[in-house]
């Protein structure tokens, strides 16, 4: 079974890239365009997907979205892993919450593929 990816960012040049990088190696990468969009699509997910999840989004932001994926009892029994992307000093604040992960923006392709690699593995 080829790895779920979900790429959260209301940023869609980002999506894309994520998309552009991921999907030829072999995942299945969704997008998902701000954090209501994402809860809907991971409420639906049988399988654990990785959810690389933008920090700063307009309404319901990455930390929001970890606490709404803490309390639905659906979404935490899936097992999803969350990898935050955000700038290193955003990353960085009181209110990050304990993720799998994390990816600071600006990153390369390179840091991307590893982040998803070692989680994946």
């Amino acid at each position: 079974m080829a790895v779920q990816i979900l790429a959260v960012d209301d940023s869609a040049p980002i999506r894309e890239m994520i998309v552009a990088v991921l999907a030829p190696r072999g995942y299945q990468v969704e997008t998902a365009r701000d954090g209501r969009d994402a809860l809907e699509k991971l409420h639906s997910a049988l399988e654990p997907w990785i959810v690389l999840l933008d920090v700063v989004m307009p309404g319901l932001d990455g930390p929001a979205v970890v606490s709404e994926m803490y309390l639905d009892e659906t979404i935490r029994a899936a097992g999803h892993q969350v990898i935050l992307m955000s700038s290193p000093l955003r990353l960085a604040a009181r209110d990050i919450p304990q993720t799998a992960g994390q990816l600071p923006k600006p990153f390369t392709r390179q840091q991307l593929v590893e982040a998803i690699a070692r989680l994946a593995s």
